[in-house]
């Protein structure tokens, strides 16, 4: 969605609605002085519809609404307010500019026994949320090259190609076989709070402006270990050719060393770390922090992620 906030204000929203659950993330920029242009953090934002129409956002640890309004025919209008200042009028719309495209969102949930003569028998449970690419682009092949790409990072590659919908079910019933043949043989030995499973891949829409795209994946399975696992990755297009882009596309060749200090630099500003004292003081295992290729584009740049271990 576009639009604007106040007079003068520009605000670009990526939001996916499951339900009446809302999530997504926005930003606002604004010409500062005559030549300028001021931009703001990409904020995430999360809420809910009420009485279908009415739907209230708040920003990423706020206790309060951010935006308050009505939405109806693509059309999202009301009022904003941060941290009690003055509100402003908002208006945006569903708007899909070249260099941006449609989505649509396909969910599944369900979870199965696995002795189905059992009430109390231990279960796997799926959740599964996908943003699929639908509708048409100016430049023919673009949409089919991003659903391939989609497919293999949220499927895996080889994954046999059918309607979204249609796929999610297929993975599901891959993985509730999985659970029966990875259980299989502890049924016996291992106690029941150790068979319990999960597993949830959630998607969503970082940044889809100016012929960039990027999309993020969130996974989290258990597998009766001491915990379970998370992991976070993202994959990054050009909506101009429809390839995918990794590090080596964005950076020269030479960039890891100043990328590293400035990496660095930032994680000493975010955990507020004087320079006297060494990362390893301060309880990490490393005392420069390098680029990986876990990388993602948004409103505001390039951010990294580091997932566990």
């Amino acid at each position: 969605m576009e639009g604007k906030i106040g007079e003068n204000i520009n605000v670009t929203a990526n939001i996916v609605r499951l339900f009446d659950n809302v999530s997504g993330n926005y930003i606002y920029y604004y010409m500062d002085g005559a030549e300028d242009m001021y931009y703001g953090k990409t904020v995430d934002l999360n809420g809910k519809f009420f009485n279908n129409d009415s739907l209230n956002l708040k920003e990423f640890g706020s206790k309060e609404y951010t935006f308050r309004g009505l939405i109806k025919e693509g059309q999202y209008d009301g009022e904003w307010n941060v941290d009690n200042s003055k509100a402003l009028y908002f208006n945006m719309k569903e708007y899909y500019p070249n260099g941006s495209l449609p989505f649509e969102v396909y969910y599944l949930n369900s979870e199965s026994r696995l002795d189905k003569q059992k009430k109390d028998s231990p279960t796997a449970q799926i959740e599964l949320t996908l943003v699929y690419p639908e509708g048409k682009y100016f430049q023919a092949g673009i949409i089919d090259s991003v659903q391939k790409i989609i497919m293999d990072s949220y499927f895996g590659r080889g994954f046999k190609l059918s309607s979204p919908q249609q796929m999610l079910e297929d993975f599901e019933i891959e993985y509730f076989d999985n659970y029966k043949k990875q259980t299989e043989y502890r049924k016996e030995t291992s106690p029941s709070s150790s068979l319990n499973y999960q597993k949830q891949v959630n998607m969503s829409v970082i940044y889809n402006s100016n012929y960039i795209l990027c999309t993020e994946y969130i996974r989290y399975a258990y597998a009766g270990g001491a915990h379970g696992m998370s992991n976070i990755s993202y994959d990054i297009v050009d909506l101009d050719s429809g390839l995918k882009l990794g590090y080596e596309d964005i950076f020269d060749q030479e960039s890891d060393s100043l990328l590293s200090i400035v990496l660095t630099q930032q994680l000493r500003l975010n955990y507020q770390i004087p320079d006297e004292i060494s990362l390893a003081e301060a309880g990490f295992f490393v005392e420069e922090v390098k680029p990986n290729k876990n990388l993602f584009v948004n409103g505001e740049g390039i951010g990294f992620v580091y997932n566990s271990y």
